[in-house]
């Protein structure tokens, strides 16, 4: 099928203006995947340019879509382009080593999404009506640029509303998704950014969102939250980088906003409230790094789970987790080796809150545990777990999941990521 055929066929006659929209942006992102793939001298090793390089390719394919918009030949589609300005106060996970300098400060960036309310699913709209759905990509230049450098973040979200009036919305927003970063820790030339180790690490935004309808294509938008990124420990060190944000902006619908975007949800739950119980087991990899060491090991657990529905979307309860993890000895002890540390001295249990939002077949858990044993090696004994899991079946579920430990300056440090695999009962 030529691709003139499919374009006529799929969206309809195209005016000539917007084919050389098409065209050119199509040729320029060819050319710059080309300059990064064929390891191109200025962009081999250079990690700032190559996230440059791919915000010009984002940035020319939302002005090209937000100028000249595609009509298909029945329903037009009712989505919406948002750009917002972004601050905050980054919590630096470490001071400077020499001088003892704070080096937490002010992050300034912009966020540019694309918008959908709902999906196409009856069974969807019934439960979740139409909540706001997102493609988002983060630009950020952090304080201390020299040893922070910027970061890109490219991640879906999704909004659970909490108020809803005739022209405004108040929901919690979730999005997880990657993030790209041009600096990190070099025991050389960059000591001091103990926060991130990789190009390439996991993105999580938790926060509240609000919009409020100016005109027909036209919304006021203003959000907060907490921004987290980091590898999981995938590679030291990764102290991860903590920004509390807000953010102000507007978005526009070219096609006018859905008639429904407003529409109330019907979580409430309709069936008798029966206790459900899941269990998993999980493996993680990482990686503990001191200056004079470099550590890396296998972590494997079970989790399990006792709770209560709420809502159809919503379940909360008791978490029970079990690990086979020498971290804690080895905090314990900076000079023991993994290979020194026996069965018995791996063994941890801890007990919290567990949650979960369902999203679909999606779903999110959220928890605050604390450890119960042993607890004479635990410096800190609090920890959280969130994540993105999916229901294959009925019973059988998967995710990857996030571990990681309230620190004693009360700052979230990552631990590592787990791939599960559970069942419910």
């Amino acid at each position: 099928m030529s691709g003139k055929y499919f374009l006529n066929k799929q969206i309809g006659p195209l005016s000539l203006v917007q084919k050389c929209a098409i065209f050119f942006n199509l040729q320029y992102e060819r050319l710059i995947l080309s300059k990064i793939f064929k390891k191109n001298k200025t962009l081999k090793g250079n990690s700032y340019n190559f996230i440059r390089h791919l915000a010009k390719i984002l940035l020319v394919y939302g002005i090209s879509q937000f100028c000249f918009p595609l009509k298909s030949s029945g329903q037009e589609k009712k989505y919406g382009l948002e750009a917002n300005i972004f601050s905050g106060y980054h919590f630096a996970s470490n001071v400077v080593f020499k001088t003892g300098m704070n080096l937490s400060g002010i992050p300034i960036g912009l966020d540019l999404s694309y918008i959908v309310y709902g999906l196409k699913n009856e069974k969807f709209s019934e439960v979740y009506a139409k909540p706001r759905i997102a493609l988002n990509t983060r630009y950020i230049q952090l304080n201390n640029v020299d040893t922070f450098g910027y970061c890109m973040g490219i991640y879906p979200s999704i909004q659970f509303n909490l108020v809803q009036k005739n022209k405004w919305q108040v929901g919690i927003n979730y999005g997880y998704g990657v993030n790209f970063n041009t600096k990190g820790y070099n025991h050389e030339t960059n000591f001091d950014n103990r926060a991130i180790n990789s190009v390439i690490n996991f993105a999580v935004d938790l926060g509240l969102k609000s919009s409020y309808c100016l005109n027909q294509k036209t919304q006021l938008t203003l959000g907060t939250g907490l921004y987290h990124v980091s590898n999981g420990n995938l590679k030291m060190f990764n102290g991860g980088i903590n920004i509390i944000y807000g953010n102000l902006g507007i978005a526009y619908f070219p096609n006018s906003i859905p008639k429904n975007w407003n529409s109330k949800s019907n979580y409430k739950l309709e069936s008798t409230r029966k206790f459900g119980y899941s269990i998993s087991g999980f493996l993680a990899y990482r990686n503990l790094n001191y200056f004079a060491s470099n550590q890396h090991y296998w972590v494997q657990g079970i989790s399990q789970s006792f709770y209560l529905p709420i809502t159809k979307i919503f379940n909360t309860g008791v978490g029970f987790d079990f690990f086979i993890d020498p971290t804690h000895k080895l905090n314990y002890t900076d000079s023991l080796k993994v290979s020194k540390i026996g069965l018995n001295e791996r063994i941890n249990f801890a007990l919290g809150w567990y949650s979960t939002v369902k999203v679909a077949r999606f779903f999110l858990p959220f928890g605050v545990y604390h450890y119960v044993y042993p607890l004479k090696y635990i410096k800190d004994p609090v920890y959280i777990r969130f994540g993105l899991g999916y229901q294959i079946n009925k019973r059988q579920y998967c995710g990857l999941f996030f571990k990681g430990t309230i620190n004693s300056k009360k700052q979230l440090q990552s631990d590592f990521m787990e791939w599960s695999w559970g069942v419910r009962f």
